[in-house]
């Protein structure tokens, strides 16, 4: 079974570079992390798309949703995938041969992300949140989100200034309250992962979604929230990779469990002594997929628990024969130089990106010879 994964498409010749790429690898699933166009309409990713359209499975990104309506996000445009797609739900789950597939939408998730786009409606709307009525929690009270300040957040999952992101505006007087919640998709995952551990039929489980539970540091915050809410379940159901997209990078972790002491430390198996062959591993392997070719993050840390980085354009391919899986992420050679914006261009101090105008593939690496930046085995042995 070949399965191809990347997020964070958009348009421009970078991304069109990368599907072709990606056709060429002639892949059973194409598995197509969020952020697809960052237009109004997905016009051009379906014409990109068409030579393998219907191998394409999508999950829902924030460019996909109003929380980038500014942008060109919109319920239309999420509903106009949905059709496309033939999705009654933005999170569902398929079976490919011995492989059980799960698609989540974060979009229906409270994010730390969603902070700062509060900031900015807080501003325009001069709303002063000393009037608003203190209210109780309205929600489920294992998963949801009371009246709180993102100071609250940040010293609940131990965040510290090195794994906050330069761009955030982090202003201790932000509320939240009352954030909508769905709590129809932690059943179904629930359900749907039971399911799957239960089968015979299934030797694999693979999620995919758009924001990242784990995550080096980059443009945006790791999602903490919501790996305290479905991280255990992917531990209970034993879920062996989490393709994640949001940050324009790649990077991979070491198999994974969730730590209920302390969120922010993830347990790794004390067994491996290895960053690339595991046997039966305790945990699930995270990765970021996220340089589709919109544009590439700088990188400006690596957990102790991310074995690989990279900030080359490019996709992960996975080859699953039976019990063994083989993934390699390759970078299709583009290039691009460093940017520094400075406070007139953000309004929130100096920030170094990389100029998308800037960026030239190498032409020494042809379609046979593409990088391979990242290579790991996983095999589940009796």
């Amino acid at each position: 079974i070949k399965i191809v994964a990347a997020g964070d498409f958009g348009c421009r010749p970078v991304a069109q570079n990368n599907i072709k790429q990606i056709e060429l690898q002639k892949p059973d699933i194409f598995l197509a992390l969020g952020d697809l166009t960052y237009e109004p309409t997905a016009d051009c990713w379906y014409y990109m798309t068409r030579a393998f359209d219907s191998k394409t499975k999508i999950a829902i990104g924030n460019h996909e949703d109003e929380e980038e309506k500014e942008k060109g996000g919109s319920k239309e445009l999420k509903d106009s995938l949905l059709e496309h797609y033939d999705l009654q739900n933005s999170y569902y789950s398929f079976d490919y041969g011995n492989v059980h597939f799960l698609v989540l939408d974060t979009q229906l998730e409270f994010s730390l992300n969603v902070f700062q786009a509060f900031q900015e409606e807080e501003k325009e709307n001069d709303y002063d949140n000393n009037n608003k009525d203190d209210e109780s929690d309205k929600l489920d009270s294992k998963y949801s989100t009371t009246t709180t300040t993102l100071k609250d957040l940040l010293a609940k999952y131990n965040i510290t200034g090195g794994e906050i992101p330069p761009r955030y505006l982090l202003n201790d007087e932000v509320i939240v309250e009352d954030i909508p919640l769905d709590t129809e998709q932690y059943k179904f995952v629930v359900n749907d992962l039971e399911k799957a551990n239960n089968s015979s039929s299934i030797d694999w489980i693979i999620v995919m979604f758009h924001k990242p539970f784990y995550s080096s540091l980059t443009s945006h915050i790791q999602e903490y929230i919501m790996r305290e809410k479905y991280q255990p379940v992917f531990d209970k159901y034993g879920v062996d990779l989490v393709l994640q997209g949001h940050n324009h990078l790649y990077d991979r972790t070491l198999p994974l469990q969730f730590n209920p002491h302390n969120i922010s430390r993830p347990l790794v198996d004390e067994s491996i002594n290895t960053t690339d062959k595991f046997f039966n591993p305790e945990g699930s392997i995270f990765s970021v997929v996220g340089l589709g070719g919109r544009s590439s993050h700088i990188l400006l840390n690596q957990p102790d628990y991310v074995v690989k980085q990279s900030n080359g354009f490019g996709f992960l391919s996975i080859e699953i024969n039976g019990k063994e899986l083989d993934a390699k992420y390759y970078d299709i050679g583009y290039k691009c130089k460093e940017q520094k914006l400075k406070k007139s261009d953000l309004n929130e101090g100096d920030f170094t990106v990389f100029n998308m105008s800037s960026c030239e593939n190498d032409k020494s690496k042809s379609k046979d010879s593409l990088e391979i930046i990242d290579h790991y085995t996983i095999s589940k042995v009796s």
